[in-house]
């Protein structure tokens, strides 16, 4: 496994102020964690007033604020990464952890070259596209970022698709010259059929990695230890933050795991079916400040459980 620390030095972890239990006794929380897309951002991908003064209020707590997303690092916006409170950023579903201030990797869980090699020999639907994802920046299949809706993207996907992605005619060989270095792959189908289909394979076939998905269309993989959860442990633990004083909100599948690494799991109301059940609390949706009541829920003035 290619998985490694990047870079030695000590973080202190900066204190908060204090939080209530009603029922409960709780330690004050000093991170939160947030999935980006359809979770901290609105639909049109800004953050809502509400929610920037929420956050600003935490972060003027001495409270960490983490993205956690799918998304390359290059993707994650730069309003997102200037953020007061945002120190670091974990990408590519738990791929990789970087400095927001110098956009260094300070961490990494790539996958297997031979998880590369077997899921570039899956049988694919002609209907399905690839992505894969090296060093925080995304590399796409040609037919793809040309013609993007037609596997399955939004209006606004499709955008963002040609705004980040680097096209490759040949990706596979591309893939396989650089097998050693990916943080994660993606696979984008329109067809739920044969999604599924193609995600069993991936599960049976492909050694040493996980699937997930973070919007329907979508299929993600990435090496078995890492996900969301996995990774914002590691970053908890380089923080000397307990699991007891960090809270997470998030809205897809991908989520899951990142929900269960804190004691208070949130969902957003648009969240999926497996996001909201491992949940301890369904907020607003990303329309509605469901961070920002999350926040307001847990990290002020009193936390109920």
């Amino acid at each position: 496994m290619n998985r490694e620390n990047i870079g030695g030095k000590q973080i202190n972890a900066a204190a908060s102020g204090k939080a209530a239990g009603k029922d409960v006794e709780v330690m004050s929380i000093r991170l939160i964690a947030s999935d980006l897309d359809g979770t901290l951002l609105t639909d049109q991908k800004t953050l809502s007033p509400e929610t920037v003064n929420t956050l600003r209020w935490a972060a003027d707590k001495g409270i960490y604020l983490v993205p956690v997303t799918g998304r390359s690092y290059t993707a994650v916006p730069d309003f997102i990464k200037e953020f007061p409170g945002v120190e670091y950023v974990i990408t590519s579903n738990g791929g990789a952890v970087y400095s927001a201030a110098s956009g260094e990797r300070i961490y990494q869980c790539l996958m297997e070259p031979e998880s590369v090699e077997a899921a570039f020999k899956a049988p694919r639907p002609d209907n399905m596209a690839v992505e894969i994802f090296i060093e925080g920046r995304p590399y796409s299949e040609t037919s793809y970022v040309n013609e993007p809706r037609a596997y399955g993207a939004t209006e606004y996907g499709a955008e963002y698709v040609r705004r980040t992605r680097i096209p490759v005619e040949d990706l596979e060989s591309f893939a396989m010259e650089n097998k050693d270095r990916l943080d994660s792959m993606a696979f984008v189908c329109a067809d739920p059929a044969e999604r599924e289909g193609f995600r069993l394979y991936l599960k049976n076939h492909v050694p040493d990695i996980y699937v997930t998905s973070s919007v329907s269309h979508l299929l993600e993989i990435g090496h078995k230890d890492a996900g969301k959860g996995n990774t914002l442990g590691y970053l908890m633990n380089y923080l000397g933050v307990d699991r007891e004083e960090a809270m997470a909100v998030g809205d897809g599948d991908n989520d899951v795991s990142m929900l269960r690494a804190v004691r208070y799991g949130v969902a957003v109301k648009n969240g999926t079916k497996a996001c909201r059940n491992a949940a301890v609390r369904v907020t607003g949706s990303n329309q509605e400040d469901g961070v920002a009541q999350a926040v307001k829920l847990f990290a002020g003035d009193g936390i109920y459980c």
